[in-house]
């Protein structure tokens, strides 16, 4: 038998995240560097009242999204007495219950989500009755 050397195909013909970081990295601190020369350079040369403006927008502008991220997820999110807060379409509900007769002292079940019946049933169901 021949052996052919098969690596991976692991290129790509798109930059990947990496490459769009590093650009990230280097062009902040390109940034950084820009405003510290106009920050420090003498009036004459800039005006130094932007030197100040600018981080203060750019602050008020990240809280600004902050904000604006979390509102809309609130109001994305289903409300506290919706069923889509129970259960969903990837739930992985248990289906042989039968099983929960038997538990021993070593029993491990497998992973599985306890429909909200049984829960109510083992929470609120009233025993001196």
């Amino acid at each position: 038998m021949s052996q052919t050397d098969e690596s991976p195909t692991t290129l790509s013909k798109t930059p990947t995240y990496e490459y769009y970081g590093f650009v990230l990295y280097l062009l902040s601190f390109i940034a950084f560097a820009i405003y510290l020369l106009w920050a420090y350079l003498p009036k004459e040369v800039l005006e130094s009242y932007w030197a100040l403006a600018l981080p203060v927008w750019s602050f008020v502008l990240v809280l600004f999204i902050f904000v604006a991220f979390i509102s809309i997820n609130f109001l994305n999110t289903a409300p506290l007495d919706s069923f889509n807060t129970i259960t969903d379409d990837s739930a992985n509900v248990g289906q042989n219950l039968s099983q929960l007769s038997k538990i021993t002292d070593d029993f491990v079940p497998e992973l599985h989500d306890i429909p909200i019946g049984i829960v109510n049933a083992c929470l609120y169901q009233n025993k001196d009755l």
